[in-house]
């Protein structure tokens, strides 16, 4: 079942887009600046092999670039969203 899932996320990581990302923060409410939505957005793109990975450390790499409130929500909604699908 993880393989599905996973594979799942590779295909559709291609059409994510800056709408998706915003629509799934509001429905989370996030809140974040658009600077910060950019580079979260970025993060996911360029990153998502490791978080599929499960690999919590690759996060450290935007850990300066946005509020620390906005960081511990990330975390927290990948630890649920890990533990619910990987």
């Amino acid at each position: 079942m993880i393989f599905i899932y996973k594979e799942l996320v590779k295909k559709y990581i291609n059409k994510l887009s800056i709408r998706d990302l915003e629509k799934f923060a509001r429905m989370n409410n996030i809140n974040y600046t658009k600077d910060e939505l950019i580079v979260v957005y970025n993060f996911i793109l360029n990153n998502y092999n490791e978080l599929l990975d499960e690999n919590i450390n690759v996060f450290l790499k935007i850990r300066d670039k946005i509020s620390p409130e906005l960081y511990k929500k990330l975390l927290n909604l990948y630890v649920e969203y890990k533990q619910k699908y990987l």
